[in-house]
């Protein structure tokens, strides 16, 4: 993880293999596409530069989230973290940030804890504890990177992380790393033995996004999901990134087509409070036809029957049938666990798909708004916008 400025030359070269690679995919009509499983989990500094606004919304649906480095020990703040990660909040992709450390005592790594946490990101989801090189000069280094944890546990709740690779992690800090919340260990060669959460299994994975190449990390989802590390919302989405063909690839065509508004299926639970859209040849309960300039139209529901089967309408001051209204979420609502998958939208006119999707089980944290036509709620998220149709989720 340690990357320095005079390696320019080595960045430059490694920029111009990119370059040429994706020229020849351009050159063969394609782009380069995440899969699902291999969305990056890319360690990012000032190595990779200051970051464009256009990188990082490209990154969003190309990562699961970055671990970015604030600085190399207490004396030196990345020159580009401020940047980057702001961009990482404006773009919503979830990070962490990273300390190299560079303390020489307990005391010392105290002072470096608190310097690391002041200057970091209040976004951050998490924070790590670089520790690969040993400038302990007072004292013991397990005691200096207790030191280090003990005081990022005042400053903060978030989860702590050690990172390291095998050999220094068990010669350095082998009973200190264990009193964090996850290990993140690197090893280029095989998969770690010691325990860890995440692993750093490579130095060269070519991110698209920003046209060069990063290390990269798995998550070992069987100590911790990704949800853990990551807002459970946004983390899920990227997830579930569809998987795309990688080769001969070609920018998938999103769907333009308006979705229609269908019926509510006989298992969706009407609740008093809920707005619902009436459907253009609704009647009443009694089977009384209604003027066509009151359907079409977003009404709230006041009542409801005990078995479901009918709505009372505040406005149209009329009971009718559930099977001719389409139910949303409305009021100030902030959470929503999915009954099915749902597309992640640019628009609440929900017309062209993000690439993203949220799957049966997901947990989903967004504001409602009306839909441009008036017609419907959305769920407006931090990757794009869902439906509010309450067949669809239920309160979380």
């Amino acid at each position: 993880m340690r990357k320095i400025r005079h390696q320019t030359w080595q960045k430059r070269a490694v920029q111009l293999v990119a370059l040429v690679g994706a020229a020849a995919g351009l050159a063969g009509g394609g782009q380069v596409v995440a899969h699902a499983s291999s969305l990056a989990i890319p360690d990012i500094s000032e190595w990779q530069g200051k970051l464009s606004s256009g990188q990082v919304a490209n990154l969003k649906n190309q990562a699961s989230f970055v671990i970015n480095r604030r600085q190399y020990g207490a004396g030196y703040q990345d020159v580009d973290a401020t940047n980057n990660t702001n961009l990482y909040v404006k773009y919503g992709i979830p990070f962490g940030e990273y300390d190299y450390a560079r303390f020489t005592s307990a005391s010392s790594a105290k002072r470096e804890a608190q310097t690391f946490y002041n200057r970091s990101n209040k976004n951050a989801q998490f924070y790590v504890l670089d520790f690969e090189e040993n400038d302990v000069t007072s004292g013991s280094t397990n005691a200096a990177v207790a030191a280090w944890l003990n005081e990022m546990r005042s400053l903060t709740s978030k989860h702590l992380i050690f990172y390291s690779y095998q050999s220094f992690a068990t010669t350095y800090a082998n009973s200190a790393r264990q009193n964090f919340d996850a290990q993140w260990i690197a090893n280029y060669s095989y998969q770690p033995t010691i325990p860890m959460a995440l692993w750093q299994y490579t130095d060269h994975n070519y991110l698209p996004a920003l046209n060069e190449y990063t290390d990269n990390s798995k998550v070992i989802t069987a100590v911790h999901p990704v949800t853990w590390w990551a807002d459970d919302s946004v983390a899920a989405a990227l997830t579930h990134a569809p998987a795309m063909p990688a080769t001969n690839a070609t920018s998938a065509t999103p769907s333009t087509t308006t979705p229609t508004v269908s019926a509510p299926s006989s298992t969706t639970s009407f609740q008093a409070g809920q707005r619902a859209y009436l459907h253009r040849d609704a009647v009443t309960l009694n089977g009384a036809a209604l003027s066509k300039r009151k359907t079409q139209k977003l009404y709230s529901i006041s009542r409801v029957k005990a078995n479901g089967t009918a709505v009372y309408l505040k406005g149209l001051n009329q009971w009718v049938k559930a099977s001719d209204v389409t139910g949303y979420w409305s009021g100030s609502h902030r959470a929503f666990k999915l009954t099915r998958r749902l597309n992640l939208y640019t628009s609440a006119s929900l017309t062209r798909r993000t690439g993203s999707y949220y799957v049966a089980g997901d947990t989903v944290k967004g504001k409602l708004v009306k839909a441009p036509n008036g017609r419907a709620y959305r769920i407006k998220t931090k990757l794009g916008y869902l439906t509010a149709n309450v067949k669809d989720s239920t309160l979380a």
